[in-house]
């Protein structure tokens, strides 16, 4: 068994033999994401990957939020270097053998959002709320979100998030397809009930799991290359739309705003 790397953004607990803990840990920002983050938590997953024990992996957000998106400001935070990091933890998300979970509370924002696709089963607090405000910041839909809301919550739900840029209750991304199942409670109960669901599956058969993994990415077809090719597009479109001068003026305001969060 490896020890688990050390990391500034993201912590790392073992919850049992069989499940891992994986906590965003920048509260002071909302656990929004810088490149940093995207590569730590790159490291992490494959690190989980690479322990024959690990069955399953959830992942958290430390303080009131679990991922308010992308970090604004720093003279490091430069959409190339996102989109560099960004691709490097998408290789690996992209067929990961383990059962990744996810507890979303608070704010789930842009990337804090649309990488819950990519997520086997994800729980929300009824204090979630979920929301990718690219059109009001002058931005495109990333992280193949516009392959996989679509895909997974018919174009209509989709397109009040990626076109409206509507904010969703934890219960309507329940009803669209986003959510596994909404939880009542206090977070710290909530919390504690998923890690106990994380527990109980990582004590299954490994092997188990990883065959009904692959069985049912078999069964989506030619997903994960439309989803890849989604990404693609996306991200020269990003490359774009930053580089105009009215969305530096609407990600100045809009950060100005997060920092509130």
């Amino acid at each position: 068994m490896a020890p688990p790397p050390i990391l500034q953004t993201i912590s790392i607990e073992r919850l049992s033999d069989g499940a891992v803990l994986l906590t965003y840990n920048t509260p002071e920002k909302a656990n929004a994401f810088t490149p940093r983050t995207y590569d730590e938590l790159r490291g992490a997953l494959v690190w989980a990957a690479e322990e024959e024990d690990v069955r399953v992996v959830l992942v958290n957000g430390k303080g009131k939020h679990f991922c308010a998106g992308r970090a604004m400001g720093g003279a490091e935070n430069t959409i190339e270097a996102e989109i560099a990091a960004g691709t490097g933890l998408s290789q690996v998300l992209a067929s990961y053998p383990k059962v990744l979970m996810a507890a979303v509370h608070g704010a789930s924002v842009g990337w804090g959002c649309t990488q819950l696709t990519n997520f086997d089963l994800v729980y929300a607090h009824s204090s979630a709320f979920f929301q990718t405000p690219f059109m009001p910041l002058g931005l495109v839909p990333e992280g193949g979100s516009s392959y996989t809301f679509p895909a997974l919550m018919g174009r209509p739900r989709a397109n009040a998030l990626l076109l409206a840029g509507d904010r969703l209750t934890a219960q309507e991304a329940y009803t669209g397809g986003l959510v596994t199942k909404v939880l009542q409670g206090s977070v710290e109960d909530f919390l504690d009930e998923v890690k106990g669901r994380a527990r109980r599956i990582g004590g299954f058969s490994g092997e188990a799991l990883g065959m009904a993994k692959r069985l049912i990415a078999r069964g989506e077809g030619d997903a994960a290359a439309r989803k890849r090719e989604a990404g693609e597009g996306e991200r020269m479109d990003l490359v774009v739309r930053f580089g105009r001068e009215d969305t530096k003026k609407r990600l100045a305001a809009f950060g100005k705003d997060k920092a509130k969060m």
